[in-house]
């Protein structure tokens, strides 16, 4: 993501463009590329750092190939 976009942004902005974009790589399949994605454009903020568990979690749910899971994680993410 473009940091101009990042910081042009309000914090819940873009924390829902980040779950968008990882719900349509999942919707699309693509579970490895929405963690991976998602983990890195949230830490790109320094306002929206993940904390570790979330990551760990997700690592955890991407070597479970557990797209549902991941999308539940991301949902309840504020």
């Amino acid at each position: 993501m473009e940091r101009s976009l990042s910081t042009a942004m309000t914090r819940d902005e873009y924390v829902e463009r980040c779950k968008q974009r990882a719900f349509d790589l999942l919707d699309r399949g693509a579970l490895k590329n929405a963690v991976a994605g998602f983990v890195g454009n949230m830490n790109e903020r320094p306002d929206c750092e993940l904390p570790v568990y979330v990551a760990t979690l997700g690592a955890s749910l991407l070597t479970a190939n557990d797209a549902r899971g991941w999308r539940a994680l991301i949902e309840g993410l504020r």
